[in-house]
């Protein structure tokens, strides 16, 4: 038994290493790099205590990055729990090409998410992308719009192509907690004269708690620290004039000084860091209360 334990922590260990190196040890420094005034290169220069962060929170800019990123945590979760559960409920039977259905959805996980971002943005573009010339081959031409350009549309533009990405994972998550769900109780359910909606809700959903709480507290990961794919589409400044701005992007622009939203009395690496514990924390606060709330439903549904 001490043997094998041995050979598990050998195996685990170059992982750790690197999740300690690249994302622990990062995290844990910049907070006392965040206390100081430092621009990201040369000497640590003045004490600042609070003031980065104080100013973070005066930050329109990073306020409403905050208030985007909660628009599309709410749009991907309520797109989560009813199309990528019903794809999920599709792709659970059996019928011809279902292999290569399933094959199509995971597609978008398995693409970069820089290539998803240029594939979006070349999609909606007005001069050569697919959609509108798509609206008006089916005499919807009104409805054309310069996508990426008005403020109006260009936001849920992004949270479109998130959604387009995240949805592979999502369904591929919930169709493994359906092929767990035990076919005698779904079975039992019919006999005793249940409709297929009666066995969906008592059986189906109450099985699939464990793929509830796992999809749902990866989606508030994914939403609040989403970055490329808006980057890549919108650019540094979420344009247009900040409509699309997440507040990764934000802490981006300000840490290498691709924007002027950092305080004219900090430097935009020490800001950066500042911004970066302020959104780490409400991760965390998030991330522990709905595991909480799933870990309660996961309880309940034994």
């Amino acid at each position: 038994m001490i043997r094998q334990k041995s050979a598990f922590a050998w195996f685990l260990a170059p992982a750790l290493f690197l999740y300690l190196g690249f994302l622990i040890l990062p995290m844990v420094a910049s907070l006392p790099l965040s206390l100081f005034d430092w621009s990201g290169a040369g000497p640590i220069r003045d004490f600042l205590g609070l003031d980065n962060f104080a100013a973070a929170l005066r930050d329109t800019a990073f306020l409403e990055a905050a208030l985007h990123n909660v628009w599309l945590f709410v749009a991907l979760f309520l797109f989560t729990n009813t199309v990528s559960l019903g794809l999920a409920h599709l792709l659970d039977r059996r019928y011809a090409l279902r292999d290569v259905y399933r094959a199509i959805i995971f597609l978008p996980y398995v693409l970069s998410t820089i290539a998803i971002g240029f594939i979006w943005q070349l999609m909606l573009s007005p001069s050569i992308g697919i959609l509108n010339p798509m609206l008006e081959a089916v005499g919807l031409g009104s409805l054309t719009q310069v996508w990426l350009g008005d403020p109006q549309f260009a936001l849920w533009c992004v949270i479109a192509a998130f959604a387009w990405q995240w949805n592979a994972l999502s369904t591929v998550i919930y169709l493994a907690g359906l092929q767990n769900v035990p076919k005698e109780l779904r079975e039992a359910a019919v006999s005793d004269g249940a409709g297929a909606w009666q066995v969906f809700r008592h059986v189906t959903v109450p099985a699939l708690a464990p793929s509830f709480s796992t999809v749902n507290v990866l989606l508030v990961i994914v939403a609040f620290r989403a970055f490329e794919i808006a980057y890549v589409i919108t650019g540094p400044i979420g344009a247009p004039d900040g409509a699309t701005l997440l507040m990764g992007v934000d802490i981006y622009s300000n840490a290498f000084a691709t924007s002027s939203a950092a305080s004219s009395t900090t430097t935009s690496m020490s800001y950066a860091m500042a911004q970066g514990v302020l959104l780490s924390i409400t991760l965390g606060i998030l991330a522990f209360g709905l595991l909480s709330y799933f870990g309660r439903r996961e309880r309940n549904a034994r």
